[in-house]
């Protein structure tokens, strides 16, 4: 899903928490930010891969592989392993309730949209899981 859907379904979630639950303006705002930047974690394989730091050929490059269909990713962000440490961490500062509930909604939309678009394969959501495979089945892994 592009970056602008993200941030726009983000910012209208962000305000309907807002005014339904009456959190906070900051926490609605931690909300739209992990619920946008949760996919840093896409422009960190891009420079990994290609080892160009440019915003714009990554969004470029990016956009062009998500139409085509390619051995799964790993985008640590979106793991379930990282998602449970924010959680955790939740415990000890009430702002990353927040940030996991923007990277929840996130990742809502993106299965969604994979789900939609036959690709729910083309991404690992456990680190662990995609670790093991990887070495066992290195040619059939990013």
């Amino acid at each position: 899903m592009l970056p602008k859907i993200h941030a726009i379904l983000g910012a209208v979630f962000s305000i309907l928490i807002y005014f339904i639950f009456h959190i906070s303006l900051f926490n609605a705002f931690l909300i739209l930010f992990a619920s946008i930047f949760i996919d840093f974690d896409h422009y960190v394989l891009y420079v990994e891969k290609k080892n160009d730091f440019s915003l714009k050929n990554a969004y470029n490059f990016l956009k062009k592989e998500s139409s085509k269909k390619h051995k799964p990713m790993l985008h640590i962000f979106h793991t379930i392993e990282f998602m449970i440490l924010i959680l955790v961490l939740s415990f000890f500062w009430q702002g990353f309730l927040f940030i996991f509930i923007g990277m929840i909604f996130h990742s809502a939309l993106d299965i969604g949209d994979l789900i939609y678009h036959k690709k729910y394969t083309a991404r690992e959501h456990f680190l662990i899981r995609y670790l093991i495979l990887k070495q066992k089945y290195p040619n059939k892994y990013y």
